[in-house]
């Protein structure tokens, strides 16, 4: 009866049957989340490429909208987090091949990372403290950060630093806004079941706790 519980497969079936049905649904359960890892590498690459098309208002390096941190935010809900962290890498990697080259893939891929392990850190420990667009402000406050950091060790100046006050400014408004939008898609893929049973999967958990806090 346990079994019938935790498997959903008859205890009654013999064991060979057992087996094979485990394994079937194993199978199942990593195409689908190869899958979705697909979809969410598309999408973020997709609407980075977008993000290019769009004018920034404040001409300064480093200043963007950011808008595929949705997708990291979706990913980190969903996904383990060395999914979360594949979807960031190749999404980092293919853009900065398509538009900028390979020289700016230190700046985006470290950023990009870091961020990233820092949001999936806050979600899975404080997210009773933090909510998802505190999180997403966070990320872009690390980004933006980080970018400065490395953009400082390459060309050997400082002088970057003074960037930094403009794109925390702008990693306020930029956070806030991915971050609303990232919440407002994690309801609604909770609320309609898309991605439920995913690995690494606590939208049931976290999306009440995020919505009470600011």
């Amino acid at each position: 009866m346990i079994n019938d519980l935790q498997t959903g497969i008859p205890s009654f079936l013999p064991d060979q049957f057992q087996a094979g049905r485990l394994r079937s649904r194993s199978r199942m359960s990593k195409n689908r989340r190869y899958a979705v890892l697909t979809i969410l590498v598309t999408n973020a690459i997709l609407i980075s490429l977008l993000e290019f098309l769009i004018p920034v208002p404040i001409p300064v390096p480093g200043v963007k909208l950011g808008l595929a941190n949705i997708i990291t935010l979706i990913a980190l809900v969903y996904l383990p987090v060395t999914d979360v962290i594949s979807v960031v890498a190749i999404r980092c990697f293919v853009v900065a091949l398509l538009t900028r080259g390979v020289m700016t893939l230190a700046f985006s891929m470290s950023g990009g990372i870091l961020s990233a392990l820092i949001m999936v850190l806050i979600y899975r420990r404080l997210s009773r403290y933090f909510s998802f667009k505190a999180i997403s402000i966070v990320g872009a406050l690390i980004h933006n950060t980080t970018q400065i950091f490395v953009a400082s060790l390459l060309l050997g100046q400082f002088i970057v630093f003074y960037y930094l006050p403009i794109l925390a400014v702008s990693a306020l408004i930029t956070g806030y806004i991915t971050g609303k939008i990232g919440e407002m898609a994690v309801e609604e893929l909770s609320a309609k079941g898309i991605l439920t049973g995913m690995p690494g999967s606590r939208a049931q958990v976290d999306t009440n706790q995020t919505s009470a806090a600011w």
